[in-house]
């Protein structure tokens, strides 16, 4: 079955997460590829989730007792969101990070700066190529978020907000949704943390950089008026296409 790995990935630094360019959308009688607070994946070959179950693994025994924790509610969440059954498990793969695992698998792994830098976080989304859904792939925890005190912010609470945040950001890449910035003062530039945000001034989970709520209950949370629908959205198309 035909499938690609991209190595181009959304990265995630202590500051935040790097950029991509907004895919246009389509028609309502059609797959929709934006809208308010969400994009699809598309320039990673991603256009729909397939319903078909999704599981999420981990690379070694480290990762499953640090991340499991930070997975289950977001995992729940977005099942509940597309109707698409993503379970978080115990079991081991160890899959190189440069090669596409088994179909609908997440290999999430733990490792001091995965990608060289410090502070990034990597999704290495496969997608399956006759028909452009999320196939599954690596997510890459820096696992300086944990190692070096006060690494986000200097509020505990905030810390560990941030640390949520970013594994569920990383699953969202890893489901199909890119980078929810935009151009929305009009200047022809989109700028890293412009993106729409709530009357309280919540962003995306899916924003560059750091987005999500950042209390104790909501962090991690896929955000109901912007990242859900662009998860429902995801599901939808697979049947629209």
């Amino acid at each position: 079955m035909a499938l690609r790995l991209r190595i181009l990935a959304a990265l995630v630094a202590a500051a935040g997460l790097l950029l991509t360019a907004a895919p246009p959308a389509e028609s309502a009688t059609g797959p929709v590829y934006a809208g308010r607070g969400w994009k699809v994946w598309t320039d990673n070959g991603i256009y729909s989730l397939n319903p078909d179950p999704y599981t999420i693994v981990f690379a070694d025994t480290a990762a499953r007792t640090k991340l499991k924790p930070y997975l289950l509610k977001p995992a729940a969440q977005a099942s509940t969101v597309t109707g698409v059954q993503i379970t978080v498990t115990d079991l081991i793969d160890t899959t190189p990070a440069g090669t596409c695992p088994a179909r609908h698998q997440i290999i999430v792994s733990y490792s001091y700066r995965p990608t060289g830098e410090a502070g990034m976080s990597q999704a290495r989304a496969c997608h399956q190529i006759d028909d452009g859904s999320a196939w599954g792939g690596h997510m890459l925890i820096d696992s300086e978020y944990w190692t070096s005190p006060n690494w986000f912010s200097t509020d505990a609470v905030k810390n560990d907000a941030y640390r949520w945040n970013v594994i569920t950001h990383e699953l969202g890449h890893s489901l199909g949704l890119a980078h929810a910035t935009e151009d929305l003062n009009g200047d022809g530039t989109v700028k890293r943390g412009e993106c729409v945000a709530t009357a309280t001034g919540t962003k995306p989970i899916m924003c560059d950089p750091q987005g999500g709520y950042l209390n104790p209950t909501d962090a991690g949370r896929f955000t109901p008026p912007f990242d859900e629908p662009g998860l429902r959205q995801l599901a939808a198309n697979w049947y629209l296409r």
